[in-house]
């Protein structure tokens, strides 16, 4: 009898997660899940670019470290903007005078981090790309990022 019932649950999930998928790719909506702790959330709708969100999804063009290689996506926050007054300093960072986020010198494994310092306003299509862990790579440790790069904008869903 329990054997029933799983079969019988197990047929329910997969009609709900096929129907789903066939809405999904109908209506022309896709889903994103990060590939790391970077962002809070866990799963993103992805939007066209024009759609202003407070997540964007890039293409990473900085030197390669770790597994971050040109050509990858990343999503992240857009921690200052285009016009906005950035510094950027050995331990943190700040947007038009607010605290946005701690820098790290060494990553989890003890080596040093790349190391990037900016002071002033952020140039026109430029941004400062932000995730929300404490260890995220991103604009801190390779510098501002050409809004050319975004590929899509993203809301978090959960």
């Amino acid at each position: 009898m329990k054997n029933k019932k799983y079969i019988i649950t197990a047929f329910v999930a997969l009609i709900i997660f096929i129907s789903c998928k066939l809405i999904l790719d109908a209506s022309n909506i896709k889903l994103v899940i990060p590939e790391s702790e970077s962002v809070n959330g866990n799963l993103f709708l992805l939007q066209d670019k024009t759609i202003k969100n407070d997540y964007v999804i890039f293409e990473y063009n900085k030197m390669d470290y770790k597994d971050y290689h040109h050509g990858k996506l990343f999503i992240k926050r857009m921690g200052c903007d285009s016009g906005q007054h950035l510094l950027v300093t050995k331990d943190k960072v700040l947007c038009d005078g607010k605290f946005i986020a701690t820098i790290l010198q060494k990553n989890a494994e003890g080596n040093a981090l790349p190391h990037y310092e900016y002071n002033g306003t952020i140039p026109n299509d430029n941004f400062f790309a932000l995730g929300e862990h404490p260890r995220s790579f991103d604009s801190r440790y390779f510098g501002l990022v050409d809004k050319k790069q975004i590929k899509n904008t993203a809301r978090r869903i959960f």
